[in-house]
């Protein structure tokens, strides 16, 4: 009876787990339902007319991006190309906005050593943008250049997905702030119409960040006078570096003098020498 009793106590404990998965379901279901759902349904309304709207106006929007040659960098691309999509209009899990930046022309350039191009392509697979590139090799088939050529178009996303596990609404954005790619949490309350359309002023790039960094009075007075102790310390460094410099050529013009008047003194010695031993 033992083996029937292990397998009858594996299946408790199966069932058991089943039943706990179960209930974390169904309790992640109920926090949808009352929090998540009528924030995710609001956001699906709000966006859904602006991208409708920006198919519609088609406004010439260019963003710039840290794609170009070295001497150059920023590169400005213009934005096109809107789509919403969504998984249910009524009760939304995923929404997606998408848009691509197209250069008006392909655009190539010269990097000239292996570094700059290791750099380079780092940037530009870091923005996911279309290119590719020809190697200059030496004689043992080192990389020491390349000529890049860039194509496009970059592809630009927004994703806002509800997860109810972790009771927050994630915000994903591809290629529209400093990072190429940049991910928050919210919780359901936060997402409201502020957000939103700080959301949307983002994506036509009248906003730079989706989360503003505030900065109290007392940190920037901190941060000021931070920045003036280090002015200080810069200007009291040079003017310690200018007095010591001068002090340097000061030493050196003595050091000449001396030997200027050392050497005159041996000379005068060696003309008097000269003298005596005529006489």
């Amino acid at each position: 009876m033992a083996l029937l009793d292990d397998l009858q106590a594996e299946v408790k404990k199966i069932r058991a787990e089943q039943h706990r998965h179960n209930a974390e379901l169904d309790a992640q279901e109920l926090f949808y339902s009352e929090h998540i759902r009528p924030i995710m349904f609001g956001a699906y309304e709000y966006l859904i007319e602006i991208v409708e709207n920006l198919q519609i106006i088609a406004p010439d929007i260019y963003a710039s991006y840290p794609i170009g040659p070295p001497e150059k960098k920023a590169m400005a691309l213009k934005q096109k190309d809107y789509k919403f999509n969504f998984d249910n209009a009524k009760s939304p899990r995923q929404l997606d906005i998408l848009c691509r930046c197209v250069m008006e022309q392909p655009f190539e350039f010269h990097v000239p050593t292996k570094d700059e191009v290791i750099r380079q392509a780092a940037t530009l697979e870091s923005y996911r943008f279309p290119y590719h590139r020809k190697d200059v090799l030496d004689k043992r088939q080192e990389i020491r250049g390349a000529t890049f050529f860039l194509e496009g178009p970059m592809k630009v996303h927004i994703r806002i997905v509800a997860d109810p596990a972790d009771k927050r609404i994630i915000v994903s954005l591809r290629n529209l702030e400093d990072l190429p790619f940049k991910s928050y949490k919210f919780s359901p309350e936060a997402v409201d119409e502020l957000l939103l359309e700080r959301l949307a002023r983002v994506l036509m790039r009248q906003e730079t960040t989706l989360v503003a960094v505030k900065v109290c009075e007392k940190v920037r007075e901190d941060l000021r006078r931070k920045i003036e102790v280090e002015k200080l310390q810069k200007d009291q460094d040079l003017a310690q570096a200018y007095a010591l410099l001068e002090s340097e050529k000061l030493a050196e013009n003595n050091a000449k003098l001396i030997n200027r008047a050392k050497k005159a003194v041996v000379d005068k010695a060696g003309d008097f020498v000269k003298v005596f031993s005529k006489t």
